[in-house]
């Protein structure tokens, strides 16, 4: 077996493995990081468009009065006091700091107003990353600087186990794309590989609508952090948590392609029907895509967007007043967002070919359609029925939806139904830790030389994702930082 010796192993290297190794870095720390993939960076790399942060330099100089009082009791009230208050308060208080700290990364970000419509009056506590492909390139530049000091990144190499004895560690147990192991002897360990969406059994175990749900996590994270510290007796008790991100047709559509009209009405107010046949929800709600998803994911994962023929024709040669969530979401620094839609030339052809995939089904008539979709037809007609009406009327006296949002009614053929999937990011339950982020046992004590951060940690969260944007990927960069701190200063 190949040997290897250092001081802190690092095991994943996206925000927070990422985050750690810059302070071990930055404090001549030696390291080994390990990455599963081929090269470096998780969600926070990949997906991720910017971070939360409270009293930044930047929000001082905008004279932000949001600040730690406002966002302890908010967030410790939204989650219903299901919250590790400890670690909450520690993370809010650097999250300012680590604004900085991004900069000096080579990841520099900017405070702007959140883009999502629900949130345009939200305190200003969004960080949002200068340029999406410089924040890439600039990623892929670490590793090199931090080689440079004589420390080792390993991608395609895997931890699969702990040599942990008389309640220490003694090393890390790797394993390459090979299948060579490899001995890593270190005196600390932190877990930063980023929860499990990798993994279909703990997936399993704790979404019961797993076969709806469409997981856009990073797969090459398989809770292996999370089992290792269980291993040791670390505490996982905890209610699962939605890490929802919006609703999609399918796998076979890009959202960030922006190349289908059937991805485009998805993200509209339009009508949503669930598997009984009734609406269930305001369909506004997709301006916050965080409980948009929690809707989804509350009638078993799977919904369907109900238009016919007269809607796409319309959609094709007009231009629609309403917002496109996704186009909101993603537009760059500094960019103005569409408010408005259309026309859609391609809608028809668009639609067409999701025929063929089985993310839109089409029939002549509401009884057929419903057949096709399995819903009670009886059902379905009357909340059709009610919903014209509520169009006509210019009032939805049932969910609320606000006049200028009721534009489409649902009468003539053919039909056609959009099968959308609750959409989560990743998953953000795994263990329980203290304010230093360490895994903690069942009586409270920590597990000595080991922390584990980011995605695969309890305690910030209740049942959902918190409407608060770029939560998840500022608390991964921070709770990094926190455990490299503690980490070099227990060696």
């Amino acid at each position: 077996m190949k040997e290897l010796t250092t001081k802190v192993v690092v095991v994943g290297s996206g925000s927070a493995g990422i985050s750690a190794g810059y302070e071990l870095y930055q404090n001549d720390i030696p390291f080994i990081m390990l990455e599963r993939g081929d090269k470096v960076g998780g969600a926070g790399k990949f997906g991720a468009h910017g971070i939360f942060a409270i009293n930044s330099k930047q929000q001082q100089e905008k004279n932000v009065k949001y600040g730690y009082k406002d966002a302890f009791e908010g967030l410790t009230s939204y989650n219903h006091y299901f919250v590790n208050g400890e670690l909450l308060s520690r993370f809010l208080k650097d999250s300012g700091q680590n604004i900085e700290r991004m900069k000096e990364m080579g990841l520099p970000v900017t405070v702007e107003q959140s883009e999502q419509k629900a949130h345009l009056h939200d305190p200003l506590v969004y960080h949002k990353f200068n340029d999406f492909k410089d924040k890439m390139i600039n990623w892929d530049k670490l590793p090199a600087k931090f080689e440079s000091k004589g420390n080792q990144v390993l991608t395609e190499t895997s931890a699969i186990d702990l040599d942990y004895q008389d309640n220490h560690l003694k090393a890390v147990i790797a394993e390459d794309k090979d299948h060579q192991k490899i001995r890593i002897n270190a005196e600390k360990v932190i877990f930063a590989d980023g929860g499990y969406p990798g993994n279909e059994e703990m997936m399993r175990k704790y979404y019961a609508d797993y076969d709806n749900l469409l997981n856009l996590g990073e797969h090459k994270s398989d809770g292996t952090g999370i089992r290792l510290c269980e291993k040791l007796g670390a505490d996982s008790n905890h209610t699962p948590v939605l890490f929802a991100h919006g609703c999609a047709p399918g796998q076979n559509i890009n959202p960030m392609k922006r190349d289908s009209s059937v991805e485009t009405l998805t993200n509209l107010p339009l009508l949503w029907i669930d598997h009984t046949g009734n609406r269930f929800v305001n369909e506004d709600i997709v301006y916050d895509f965080a409980n948009w998803a929690n809707a989804a994911h509350n009638v078993g994962g799977k919904y369907y967007v109900i238009v016919d023929q007269a809607t796409l024709d319309h959609f094709k040669e007009n231009k629609v007043e309403l917002e496109d969530t996704f186009e909101r979401q993603f537009c760059e620094v500094g960019q103005t967002p569409r408010t408005d839609v259309g026309p859609l030339k391609n809608i028809q052809s668009d639609f067409d070919a999701c025929l063929e995939t089985g993310e839109v089904v089409k029939a002549d008539t509401i009884e057929e359609l419903a057949e096709k979709l399995g819903l009670p037809v009886n059902a379905f007609k009357k909340s059709l029925e009610e919903y014209n009406q509520a169009v006509k009327n210019k009032k939805d006296e049932v969910f609320l939806k606000p006049a200028d949002e009721l534009l489409f009614t649902v009468e003539k053929g053919p039909f056609y139904a959009i099968v959308e999937h609750c959409a989560t990011l990743g998953t953000l339950n795994g263990v329980n830790v203290d304010r230093n982020c360490q895994p903690v046992r069942k009586d409270g004590s920590p597990i000595n030389d080991l922390y584990i951060v980011g995605n695969n940690v309890n305690g910030l969260y209740s049942d959902g994702y918190p409407s608060y944007e770029g939560i998840a990927n500022g608390f991964a960069f921070v709770s990094g930082w926190i455990a490299a701190k503690e980490a070099r200063q227990s060696l």
